[in-house]
């Protein structure tokens, strides 16, 4: 009987380990995103999956935000020189809840996202997702791993 027990759990670590290398065989990637100066207490999380072909899916999750505030999704570097683009289409903007919650989900090419070292989202006070001059209202950033 003990010999049973050992056969089943051998086999569930083998399974379990398929599992979880399955979920980063599939390109899955979470980046902790953290308080910048205009986020202080916010946290978030963005995560990476692959969408099939040469694309990726990078969906955000963040709490703590400023209640009913606009903010926008940035790719950004800091060498050799600053550069940055927005993530997604249109304004690349998100609005939180009256609970400071907000989600966001864009799709990008894997070659687009591999030029990028920082994901930020960046807080507009004026509650304009085109007012470039807001930009540095950092509230959230996160390392992407090469």
């Amino acid at each position: 009987m003990q010999g049973k027990h050992k056969v089943v759990s051998s086999l569930l670590v083998v399974v379990f380990s398929l599992v979880a290398g399955l979920a980063v065989a599939a390109g899955e990637q979470k980046v902790a995103l953290k308080a910048d100066k205009a986020g202080k207490g916010a946290s978030g999380t963005a995560v990476i999956a692959d969408k099939g072909g040469d694309r990726k899916e990078v969906a955000i999750t963040a709490k703590g935000l400023k209640p009913n505030s606009v903010y926008t999704v940035w790719l950004v570097n800091m060498k050799p020189k600053v550069d940055m683009a927005g993530l997604g289409e249109g304004d690349y903007s998100l609005k939180s809840d009256d609970k400071g919650n907000a989600t966001f989900s864009a799709t990008i090419g894997s070659a687009d996202l591999s030029k990028w070292q920082l994901i930020e989202l960046a807080y507009h006070p004026s509650g304009d997702a085109k007012n470039m001059k807001e930009l540095m209202n950092t509230a959230l950033i996160g390392k992407l791993k090469k």
